[in-house]
């Protein structure tokens, strides 16, 4: 009995002396921090196209696929979109068809330049610069065209065709007599035959200016016709389609 005795004060001791070592240690170790919750990120709210964004992006793609890129003044793809980003400045179709006129440009400038016509495919690539001017698909393109000319031959000047008027280009936005006469001679020739004036501008400002020039200088005669862009610039008199 004596011994049972003694035994279970030996382990009562041992397991004394063991929680109290132990003790400390737990006591010891640091609870972790809980984390923080992430924050909640709130999606940015769609704006939803308007009625009147809606049809200004119909208009837009509308002329876009007409190729009525930059002009005519007022009817054209660049205008349309422009005036619905106004409106809602994340309209993706918006955003969307400006972009679309760039791969347009660059589209004609790569067939302009197959075709061995660099004024042209310059022209092109420096319309689509007009929409995007730092889009590095143009700068892309521009560069592989500028080694492709220097590795071509020297092209003959146009010498325009039948009923066509070349003219110089750097008077062109200029209030020059020689450039001034030059447009004179286009209107009354267009006034005397009641031809259509179709415009090859390297830009719509530029063709804006030369229609401009020849209302000026038949101010009793409608002038009619359209704008095209290309290059070397010239006026060509179609006859009205009967």
């Amino acid at each position: 009995m004596v011994n049972f005795v003694s035994r279970v004060g030996v382990v009562v001791g041992l397991a004394c002396a063991l929680s109290a070592c132990q003790a400390p240690f737990f006591a010891n170790q640091k609870k972790e921090p809980t984390p923080p919750p992430a924050p909640v990120v709130q999606p940015k709210p769609v704006v939803q196209d308007s009625q009147a964004v809606r049809l200004l992006i119909l208009n837009g793609e509308y002329t876009l696929a007409k190729d009525q890129l930059l002009t005519p003044a007022n009817d054209n793809a660049y205008d349309y979109f422009r005036a619905a980003l106004k409106l809602n400045p994340e309209s993706s179709r918006a955003k969307g068809g400006l972009q679309g006129i760039v791969m347009r440009y660059v589209d004609l400038a790569r067939q302009a330049a197959a075709r061995g016509n660099y004024p042209q495919a310059t022209t092109m690539l420096n319309n689509a610069r007009i929409v995007d001017p730092a889009n590095l698909l143009i700068k892309e393109v521009s560069d592989g065209l500028a080694a492709q000319i220097k590795l071509a031959p020297p092209v003959e000047p146009y010498r325009g065709g039948s009923n066509e008027f070349l003219l110089e280009a750097s008077l062109l936005g200029k209030d020059d007599p020689k450039i001034l006469a030059r447009i004179a001679e286009i209107a009354q020739k267009l006034k005397s035959t009641n031809n259509l004036a179709i415009i090859i501008a390297r830009t719509d400002g530029e063709g804006r200016w030369i229609y401009q020039k020849l209302r000026d200088a038949v101010p009793d005669y409608r002038v009619r016709g359209d704008i095209k862009l290309g290059g070397p610039p010239r006026v060509q008199l179609v006859p009205v389609a009967q």
